[in-house]
């Protein structure tokens, strides 16, 4: 996908977690994640990372520190926060209307402006997924985008964390097939012990903690057992 592509994606995105916040309950709870946040809290939380991914692209001076990080003030009037959010995705769209090899701050390779244009536009269909979620029911993901929050995971997201020592390095091979496009990854060392089937939405809401291994939606083939000790990670 290109970078034209990451950003359409997340302008939609971003209008539709807008509607959530101008129509829903910004006290209802989100339900992914140890935060414990509402949806008014999950809305100060993207509107900060839009604007600390576009500083990355704009304001990294090419050290190994990322940029000023300190929490901007968020509204708390529903009209007013529904507008900074929205306008803090500008900002992060104009920071990223970019050549993706531009180079950026990141938190890990490859450190230029790609990696936000990815990140940020996957993240922001997560959150709109958990949004929807909250207020209602939550629409489906677009797969060609789920395709790539998957291979964002096992390229970027999982070595991170095994990097910062926060999860153990696999010690079998599994392999996930998207049923809804020809995409297929592995991750792991040597031939794939397991199989696990499924739309690249909800294996990415797997991989993101949002869809539980027992899912019905899932199809599994091979030692589940072991692939189970490969995906509790932390892998994100």
């Amino acid at each position: 996908m290109d970078a034209a592509s990451f950003l359409r994606h997340f302008r939609r995105e971003l209008d539709a977690f807008g509607a959530c916040l101008a129509n829903g309950d910004l006290a209802a709870p989100i339900e992914h994640g140890d935060e414990g946040w509402t949806l008014a809290e999950l809305a100060a939380h993207v509107g900060t990372a839009n604007l600390f991914a576009a500083a990355a692209v704009t304001d990294w001076d090419g050290g190994t520190e990322p940029p000023d990080g300190t929490p901007p003030k968020v509204p708390e009037d529903r009209y007013e926060l529904t507008r900074w959010v929205d306008g803090t995705g500008e900002v992060l769209a104009m920071a990223l209307d970019v050549d993706p090899n531009a180079p950026a701050w990141g938190y890990y390779t490859p450190p230029n402006a790609g990696y936000w244009q990815r990140s940020r536009a996957v993240s922001m269909m997560l959150h709109r997924w958990d949004a929807e979620r909250a207020v209602g029911e939550s629409g489906p993901l677009d797969a060609e985008l789920a395709c790539e929050g998957i291979t964002e995971v096992f390229d970027v997201l999982a070595p991170r964390q095994i990097g910062r020592g926060k999860a153990w390095p696999p010690d079998v091979c599994i392999r996930l097939e998207a049923t809804d496009t020809t995409e297929w990854w592995v991750f792991g060392p040597g031939d794939p012990v397991a199989d696990i089937a499924g739309t690249a939405g909800d294996l990415l809401l797997l991989l993101r903690g949002r869809r539980s291994p027992d899912d019905p939606v899932f199809l599994w083939t091979g030692d589940r057992e072991a692939a189970l000790s490969v995906l509790k990670g932390p892998l994100t």
